[in-house]
Formats: structure tokens, sequence, C-alpha cells
């Protein structure tokens, strides 16, 4: 008979840190709480690596909680996903964040950028040839002033995270 590992009790400190990640990711995605737990606690777990049923016993969440959460946070073919699985679902897989994975997660999501920057200078182009109005023009505006900022400024503030790292080793 299999004996199940004691679950990790966490520390009061680690206990707000994974609420103050859950609640960070609820109010500014709309991530459900169980979730942004799941990733808090994989920021800080130890060792880096768990497996679903370790997770779910320090957590207190069903397993199957635990599952649907990691099928989330683990896309199938998405070459900049934070976290990495081993195993199926049906299994007693196991999750890690992958080391230094935030920048190529932010540098994926920021490469979209330009396109859409693009498609919005266009769109404003033609509506202010059509003689659209100020008032109708205002959130396209400044939804394109924000695009091509961010699409112009983001290269360089990855490069010079890349040269830190670099010079950090870290």
């Amino acid at each position: 008979m299999a004996t199940e590992a004691a679950p990790t009790t966490l520390t009061e400190g680690e206990k707000t840190f994974v609420e103050k990640v859950a609640q960070y990711y609820f109010e500014n995605d709309g991530m459900p709480h169980e979730r942004g737990r799941v990733v808090g606690y994989m920021m800080i777990c130890e060792p880096a690596v768990q497996t679903a049923d370790d997770i779910a016993r320090t957590l207190a969440v069903p397993r199957a909680a635990i599952d649907r959460i990691v099928d989330q946070l683990t896309p199938e073919n998405d070459p900049v996903s934070v976290f990495e699985r081993n195993g199926a679902l049906d299994e007693n897989y196991t999750i890690r964040l992958r080391e230094n994975s935030w920048a190529p997660k932010v540098r994926g999501i920021f490469s979209e950028f330009p396109d859409f920057h693009q498609i919005a200078a266009k769109g404003l182009a033609e509506l202010k040839a059509d003689g659209a109005s100020e008032e109708r023009l205002r959130r396209l505006v400044n939804m394109e002033r924000f695009l091509g900022f961010v699409s112009a400024e983001m290269p360089a503030i990855l490069e010079r995270y890349e040269k830190r790292k670099a010079g950090d080793g870290n």
C-alpha cells in the first residue's frame, strides 16, 4: 500500500505571498484565485518540481481542480509557456516553473503589438479619411498611441534586460 507524503506546510509568509500573487492575477487578469495560488506556490516551492498530488495536498485543493489548472497553465505547443508539465493529466505528473521563463513570455506577448499597432494605425487613417468625429476616434487614437509607444520601446527594454542578465550571470 503506497503511503502519501505529508503535505508541505507553508509558513505564514509563504501563505501571504501565494495569496498576494493570486489576488494580483485576479485583479489584473481576472484569473481565478485557485489558479493564481498554484502560480504563486510554484514560484516558491521546494523542490522546484512538484507532483500534482503534492500541489493538491499543499494548497488543500482537490486533485481534479489541480488537473484543470495545470492544463490551463501548460498549453500544448506553447514555446514560451512559463510552466512545464511532464506526464499526462491522468497520472501523478510533475510541474515546474521554467527557469528564466518570464522574459520569453513577455517577449512573446509584446511581439504581437507591432502588428496590432499597424492595424490600429491603418484603421485610424481610414476612419479619419472617412471624416469620423473626434469623439468616435478618441479610443482608437489612445490605443494607437499606446501600441506605437510600446512597439517602439519594448525591444530596447528587453535588450537592456538581456544585457543586465548576462552581466549578472542571473
